[in-house]
Parts: C-alpha cells; sequence; structure tokens
C-alpha cells in the first residue's frame, strides 16, 4: 500500500485548505453529508414506500443496499485509514469509525441519486445527481474523514453498482417471480448470507492486525467491525422476504387521501423506531440479535405495516383500488351519455 500511503499524503494539503474556509461552511457542509448516509435512505424510503411509489421504493432500496453492502467489505478489503486519523492537522469535524476506502457516501449517493436520474429519464435528472453527489464528496472531505481519493474511489464503485442493477434488474426480477414462496425465502436468506462471507474473506488476508500507532489522533474506532455488514444482511433479508409475501398476496396501493398517508407515516415510523431502539438498547449486543432486529425491521416496512394499514383502512387493496378507479369512470363516463341523451 505505498502508493496509497504517497497518495495520502499529497492530499493532506488539499484537505487542510478545504478545511480554511470560514466556519459558517461547516454547518451546511454537515449537512449535505447527511444527505448521502445509509440512514438517510433508510429513513426517506419508508415513506417512498408506502405513500408514493412502491416499485420505485424497492428499486431504489435494493441498490442502496448492492452499494452500501459492497462499500462494507470493500473497506475490509482495503483497510485505509481516514484522514484525521493520520495527521492531527486534520481537523476531525465529523467522526468515524470505520475504514475510509472507498466513501460509503459517495458511493451510496452516487447509486442511489443516479437510481432515481434513470427512473425520471430527464436530462435535468441526471445533472441534478451529479450535483448532489459532488457536494456529498466534497463535504465528506472537508469534514475531513475521506481523503479524495476515497470520494473518487467510491463514485466508481457506485457507478458500476448502478450500471449492474440497472441491467441486471429486469432479468433478475423476472427470474425470481418464476420461483415458488418457499424458493424466493430460501434464495432471500442465502443472498443474506453473502455479504458477511464475502466481508470475512475480505479481511482475511490481514491476519492479526491491529491498529497502528501512527492513527494515535482516530480516538475510539473498531474499523473491523461487521456491525454494518450484519446490519445491511439482516435488511437485505427482510426486503427480499417480505416483499415475495407481499407480492404473493396481492399487492397495495399506496395512494389516498393526504390524511391517510400522514396516517401511514406516523404509524409505521413509529412502529420502525421501536424496532430500532429495541435493537440498541434491549437486546444482547450480538451480531445474530443485530441480523434478527434488521430482518425483523426491513419485514415490518415491506410486508408488516402494509398488512396493517389495510386492515386499519390507512391503505387500499391493489385490486380493490383499480376496481373503484373502473367503477368511478365507468360511472362519470355514463352520466356523462346520459345527459348528452
Amino acid at each position: 500500500m505505498d502508493f496509497l500511503d504517497d497518495l495520502h499524503l499529497a492530499e493532506l494539503a488539499p484537505i487542510a485548505w478545504l478545511q480554511s474556509w470560514p466556519d459558517a461552511v461547516r454547518p451546511i457542509m454537515e449537512l449535505i453529508s447527511f444527505f448521502g448516509t445509509n440512514a438517510f435512505f433508510l429513513l426517506v424510503l419508508p415513506i417512498l414506500y408506502w405513500c408514493v411509489n412502491p416499485a420505485l421504493a424497492l428499486r431504489l432500496g435494493l441498490t442502496v443496499l448492492a452499494a452500501a453492502g459492497t462499500n462494507a467489505v470493500g473497506k475490509l478489503a482495503f483497510h485505509q485509514p481516514r484522514p484525521y486519523w493520520t495527521d492531527p492537522q486534520i481537523h476531525a469535524f465529523a467522526a468515524e469509525r470505520s475504514f475510509g476506502l472507498p466513501s460509503g457516501h459517495a458511493q451510496t449517493g452516487t447509486a442511489a441519486l443516479g437510481r432515481l436520474a434513470v427512473a425520471a429519464a430527464r436530462p435535468w435528472a441526471w445533472w441534478a445527481a451529479g450535483a448532489g453527489v459532488a457536494l456529498v464528496c466534497l463535504s465528506r472531505v472537508y469534514l475531513g474523514v475521506h481523503f479524495i481519493s476515497d470520494v473518487v474511489a467510491g463514485v466508481a464503485l457506485g457507478a458500476a453498482v448502478l450500471v449492474l442493477v440497472v441491467r441486471l434488474e429486469r432479468p433478475a426480477t423476472a427470474w425470481w417471480r418464476r420461483q415458488a414462496l418457499w424458493a424466493q425465502l430460501g434464495l432471500s436468506l442465502a443472498v443474506s448470507g453473502v455479504l458477511p462471507v464475502a466481508a470475512v474473506l475480505a479481511a482475511l488476508p490481514y491476519g492479526d492486525w491491529v491498529v497502528p500507532p501512527a492513527w494515535s489522533a482516530a480516538g475510539e474506532i473498531d474499523p473491523e467491525s461487521m456491525d454494518t455488514v450484519v446490519l445491511m444482511s439482516g435488511v437485505l433479508f427482510g426486503t427480499l422476504a417480505g416483499t415475495s409475501v407481499m407480492y404473493r398476496i396481492g399487492w397495495f396501493d399506496p395512494g389516498g387521501p393526504l390524511r391517510l398517508r400522514i396516517g401511514r407515516w406516523v404509524l409505521g415510523t413509529g412502529v420502525a423506531v421501536l424496532i430500532w431502539y429495541a435493537e440498541r438498547e434491549v437486546l444482547p449486543e450480538a451480531e445474530v440479535s443485530t441480523y434478527l432486529a434488521y430482518a425483523v425491521l426491513a419485514l415490518w416496512v415491506q410486508l408488516g405495516a402494509p398488512v396493517l394499514f389495510i386492515r386499519l383502512r390507512l391503505m387500499e387493496p391493489a385490486g380493490r383500488a383499480r376496481g373503484a378507479e373502473t367503477v368511478e369512470a365507468r360511472g362519470g363516463a355514463g352520466g356523462e351519455h346520459g345527459r348528452g341523451h
């Protein structure tokens, strides 16, 4: 890794220059940085799924999971520090416990915003996605948590994930739907197990690696932790399994009056927060607990919440909603026809 060490040394001066900007810039950069986090997408996606466009939410969610999961594995494969870990002159405007290369914000942001641009299919969407990714990358370098090479690598990997998702999405979805439900559930479990296995293999060459003394400025870190990988693995299982069951029992209509959509969001988010709180504060700190808790969380979002919303009449089943629209349209046409005669 001598090349990377030399590259990082060369990048310290530009990072220091960015951090010399006026203090008023800092809260703006912190806000922009939040928009590239996995937490932001995990907060927004349920709203999109329950209240706006479930198909787009699923596509975007799986894109985010693919980008975030491969990023976590990539960090373990490279074992590279963050700027403020290696040089006390770089201010730690944010703190991170994981390795730095590649940037997760850059990778996830590129894949997710690119997927939205593909869905919009408009030139302005691509310009907006590019501007958003550029700002997120700038914020991460400014905050001292990434080298420039980290965000460049993140953008490249995010673009690769985006291309693969777009190309494989239709054939993979068609193949998945042809499988029996028991096979889909088994495949969901198997696919979710790929991430932990890949992470273990990525970290295997480093053996008994310990944090270098030169990273004394890092503070309390745990860069070899598998928590993020296990978390993403659980979410992946819950998303695939929950979607498979939801598809079999009949889809749902995300429309309806604004008050019903707000009711879904409040109830659905409230239960999701309870599951998240239980994982952090109640369940024992173990990888199995983390996997199960986030699998349950994803199952709630994809399956449990829509079923409950339908039972509480906060949402209509897809078939019933389409039938009502058809009846309404026919009634309207008949009325106009009758008046015409």
